[in-house]
């Protein structure tokens, strides 16, 4: 049992020094030339690490084995599934996000909301990775599923700190107040500045994105966002399934208003 445990541990530190030696790889080739690097991490160099570690094999796709072997390396105790706990301490140890960030991500792997990374959740989420139905991913859907993963994440922290009863679920009165974090006067209205300064103090992007999601949020063009003009509109359309709630995959629609970067190949 000792030895079983040992092993376990080994194989997760060996994990993680592979990550940070990548990482290390990745932000120095990217800093070449700037003068400076970034004490922030790019998550889109992230992207290159993970692939390096999902394809094993370096055949230019991504197995199923290969993909939950990602999401693997975050049980720290091989009991065959991922917790909360689990993922966010190792993911901030990778990427030095903060804890809502990091919960974020872990949100967006958990398909059926049940608090844990398991097979119920990686046999769905290959399906989402192969863009193209045809039954395996290449190297570049994973890259875009990958980008876009990243421009959800700041829609799941902010669904995140809307879901006051944390049941994973919105209500509409919870909906309206998606955007309240950013509303630094009280009035119940969300300016263009404020949410510019919200989205950007908050480390989810650049002030280009903030504007280009404000523009596409404020429906009435009257330069604010608000509950009754803006959000229980939005609230209908993210409501696919008519139940009169919004889980976290409706929610992160809206990262389609966010401008995607090209990525080639």
């Amino acid at each position: 049992m000792r030895g079983e445990l040992f092993t376990k541990i080994v194989i997760n530190h060996t994990f993680l020094l592979q990550f940070r030696c990548l990482l290390l790889v990745v932000l120095v080739v990217g800093s070449r030339g700037q003068g400076e690097v970034d004490p922030k991490l790019d998550m889109y160099g992230i992207i290159n690490v993970l692939y390096l570690k999902a394809d094993k094999d370096m055949n230019g796709m991504i197995s199923e084995p290969e993909l939950a072997d990602v999401y693997h390396g975050f049980d720290t105790n091989g009991d065959g599934h991922v917790t909360k706990s689990e993922f966010v301490t190792l993911w901030q140890s990778i990427t030095h996000q903060n804890q809502e960030h990091a919960e974020a991500f872990f949100y967006l792997a958990d398909l059926n909301d049940d608090n844990i990374i398991d097979s119920s959740d990686l046999n769905p989420l290959y399906n989402v990775f192969d863009t193209d139905g045809d039954g395996q991913v290449t190297a570049h859907e994973f890259a875009e599923k990958w980008v876009g993963i990243i421009l959800e994440a700041p829609i799941a922290v902010l669904f995140e700190r809307s879901d006051a009863n944390k049941d994973n679920i919105l209500t509409h009165n919870e909906f309206s107040k998606f955007f309240s974090s950013f509303d630094t006067n009280g009035d119940h209205r969300v300016t263009r500045s404020e949410f510019e300064h919200g989205w950007t103090s908050s480390g989810f992007g650049t002030s280009t994105e903030a504007d280009t999601l404000f523009a596409a949020l404020d429906t009435d063009h009257d330069g604010r966002i608000t509950a009754s003009h803006d959000l229980n509109s939005r609230f209908t359309a993210l409501d696919v399934n008519h139940d009169h709630h919004l889980i976290i995959l409706e929610a992160i629609k809206m990262a389609a208003y966010l401008p995607r970067p090209a990525l080639q190949g």
